[in-house]
């Protein structure tokens, strides 16, 4: 009562200098005592400061500090303690002393020489100290911070103490998870218009570099709080600042964070920040992000700047499997449910080069003895000297024709093969995805659009051990749970409305095949939900079938329109003629497109018996087939496919004799009778020819198909059609794929 006597008294001022030694504050006084007597020490230092009292100046300063040493616990104490809250309000009584209010309170008296004072140096030292060495400090001095810039009179000293903390603190601070303790003060100095940002953002940049390499499974939430801070404090820089002065360096730290930051929310809220620094004008970007003042409680649980709020844990051996409600599906689904794929094994390779073809090398016209390991490329062809062969004019068009084909394939073993697309349908159920990750699991209609949950910055990655290539991972920035229904709701049938849904999302993946062989793609996803959790896991696989890989033969670009329909024809024959065993064509070699690559053609074939009426295989035939039909031959074949008018431009071959389509069948088939085995005599011979081509000619005419197998391969149909049957020949250079080529017509009439 007695101190708070004398500091209302007006001789006080005058009694200061010869009582200043007994206001230092004794170590077992009361803290009230403390305060009180830390009061008087801060009114003597000031006035010291101004030269209002007579005192060394040097003098005033070491009051401040001796001063101190009594609640000097305040260092290591909690940021609640009374000891704190006593020393930090001591050195607000010093600024007060020296710089007090005025009658408007919106100017204060003597604030030019508080700015030049010893004292006041001497404060904003102490602040860069206790910040540097103190981590703990740091939001009691962002307290003390705002409370100067939230008052007018001394606004200009908050101002001051930032830039000083700007330019002494920030360069003793190293990356690391322990600054995260500084965060309070950093996001202060970007609120601050007059502070230069680029220290900051120098910083900034070395601590995401740093949570980038420092990142694995047991930082992850680190990572994102922290992550999730940084890019809070670039939103802040663009909120208060000009975009001119801090584009260039903000830039980079947005990229950085965009390109290499492992948690995907961060990398979307920076590409989101960048994307509004980079098209959008200053003046508009501020006036876009003045949200007004973040309210103490948030209404948003997901908010970037936001530290979670703590969740119970969850049992992930109770959660169900995310394969069991979120879905990728495919558009088209295929004819043939393949869960097989035929592999081989290589046999006497000791190194090869992922994707070397064995196929195009001649090794059965040398010695075993003289075997070498082929080498890594298809350029390579090994072969012996022949005689020199003779070549009809025949068979010198079917070479120009192939030469001429296959310089349009791309040479895939040096440049990029050609790809195939999967379309596919991404989903998931709302009901069993908001038991597992909501804690309010209760999920509204259709007509509730706003409660249903929804996936952000989901992420598909791919991966086959069949050799398709390196399959690029698949993005849905945002997608919403499908409403619970029930089972008298009407679902369209077809796939195209289910794709254009809200609920759905159409992923397509790309495969680059080295060979047409069937497989599996696993398939794993990773999503962020709107509590802040990051969703991982595998999903069902995706089955690749063979018509995956159905393609069209490519066309040379100097072919006329008109003129495509017999560039096929004669290609298919040309094939067809290549793919013989007996060909004259398996020892010439082919460039491919560039010219550094070479193919040859080693073919095989084989025949299929479909018992099928006309109707079923025509109809299977323009379902499946209709874009590979190269030409159609038969009067009556020819009648009935250009009438329905699904297959379009192919020759049709009206030259083509009904008798001789199955002339070289190879044993008389009917339906109504046993299979029998005659001998007859040799004089009955022609007779018996004569009955025989009459009894199994396919008397309705013949269809080709042309079939193109990435990377460079072919499969060749020709369909001889019968009242009763249709004997499919089958021609083609990768005898593999005839594994798959049986179910595959059997699918089709199924």
């Amino acid at each position: 009562m007695a101190l708070h006597c004398l500091l209302g008294s007006a001789r006080f001022r005058d009694l200061t200098p010869q009582l200043a030694h007994l206001f230092y504050p004794a170590v077992f006084d009361p803290l009230a005592l403390k305060a009180k007597k830390l009061d008087c020490l801060a009114y003597v230092a000031a006035a010291a400061d101004a030269n209002k009292i007579p005192l060394p100046r040097r003098r005033n300063t070491a009051l401040v500090d001796d001063g101190l040493l009594s609640v000097s616990a305040f260092r290591w104490l909690p940021t609640w303690s009374t000891e704190t809250a006593v020393a930090f309000r001591a050195l607000h009584r010093v600024l007060l002393g020296a710089a007090p209010h005025g009658a408007d309170s919106t100017c204060c008296f003597g604030a030019g020489e508080l700015l030049n004072s010893t004292i006041f140096h001497h404060l904003q030292a102490m602040m860069v100290d206790m910040a540097s060495e103190h981590r703990g400090l740091v939001p009691v001095i962002a307290d003390f911070t705002n409370r100067l810039l939230a008052c007018d009179s001394h606004r200009w000293a908050g101002e001051r103490l930032l830039q000083t903390l700007d330019e002494n603190l920030l360069p003793r601070l190293q990356p690391g998870y322990q600054l995260a303790s500084y965060y309070p003060l950093f996001d202060k100095i970007a609120q601050n218009e007059t502070v230069s940002q680029l220290r900051l953002i120098e910083l900034l940049t070395k601590q995401m570099i740093s949570l980038t390499n420092k990142h694995n499974p047991d930082t992850e939430l680190k990572s994102w709080s922290q992550g999730s801070k940084v890019v809070g404090i670039c939103r802040v820089m663009l909120k208060r600042h000009h975009s001119s002065h801090i584009f260039v360096p903000l830039s980079r730290l947005l990229v950085l964070a965009i390109e290499s930051f492992p948690d995907l929310e961060v990398r979307d809220h920076a590409r989101i920040c960048l994307r509004l620094l980079s098209c959008v004008p200053g003046k508009k970007l501020r006036h876009l992000m003045v949200t007004g003042e973040q309210p103490s409680a948030p209404s948003h649980p997901g908010s970037l700047f936001d530290m979670p709020s703590p969740r119970p844990s969850q049992d992930l051996k109770s959660m169900p499997d995310l394969k069991s409600y979120i879905h990728l599906e495919r558009v088209v689904p295929l004819v043939v449910k393949q869960s097989w794929a035929l592999t081989l094994p290589n046999f006497g390779i000791q190194s090869r080069v992922p994707g070397c073809i064995l196929s195009i090398q001649d090794v059965s016209s040398t010695n075993p003895e003289e075997e070498k390991p082929p080498e890594p490329t298809i350029e390579r062809i090994g072969y012996v000297h022949e005689a020199l062969r003779v070549m009809d004019s025949k068979g010198a068009e079917t070479l120009q024709t192939l030469r001429r084909y296959f310089a349009c394939i791309p040479d895939y073993m040096h440049s990029t093969g050609l790809k195939i697309r999967i379309q596919c349908t991404f989903r998931f159920e709302s009901e069993p995805f908001s038991r597992a990750w909501i804690a309010d699991s209760s999920v509204s209609g259709s007509d509730g659009v706003d409660e249903l949950p929804a996936l952000y910055a989901v992420t598909i990655a791919f991966s086959s051990s069949v050799q398709y290539g390196n399959i690029p991972s698949c993005h849905v920035p945002f997608i919403l749970g499908e409403p619970p229904g029930s089972d008298m709701d009407i679902v369209p049938l077809d796939n195209q409305n289910r794709e254009e849904s809200s609920y759905c999302a159409s992923v397509a993946i790309e495969l680059e095949p080295r060979e047409p062989s069937p497989g599996l793609i696993d398939v794993s996803v990773a999503a962020n939900t709107e509590n802040c959790q990051v969703l991982s896991g595998s999903l069902q696989p995706v089955t690749v079938g063979i018509e995956d890989m159905f393609l069209k033969a490519s066309v040379p670009p100097d072919t006329p329109k008109e003129s495509v329909a017999n560039y096929y024809q004669d290609l298919f024959h040309a094939l067809w003629e290549a793919c013989n065993s007996s060909s004259n064509t398996g020892r010439e070699t082919f460039p491919l497109s560039g010219g550094k690559g070479s193919v040859a053609i080693n073919g095989t074939r084989s025949v299929k018996l479909m018992e099928v009426t006309p109707k079923v295989l025509i109809a299977a035939v323009e379902r499946y087939l209709a874009p590979f039909v190269v030409s159609v031959g038969g009067d009556s074949l020819i009648t009935i496919l250009r009438g329905n008018g699904v297959i379009k431009n192919v020759v049709w071959d009206e030259s083509v004799s009904d008798a001789t389509v199955g002339a070289d069948a190879l044993v008389p088939y009917s339906p109504d009778s046993n299979l029998q085995l005659q001998l007859i005599d040799d004089d009955d011979i022609g007779v018996g020819a004569g009955r025989y081509g009459h009894q199994s000619k396919r008397d309705m005419g013949v269809v080709r198909v042309m079939i193109f197998l990435p990377p460079r391969y072919h499969l060749l149909f020709s369909m001889e059609v019968g009242c009763a049957s249709t004997l499919v020949r089958i021609r083609t250079d990768h005898w593999p794929c005839l594994a798959y080529v049986d179910e595959y017509l059997e699918a089709l009439i199924c």
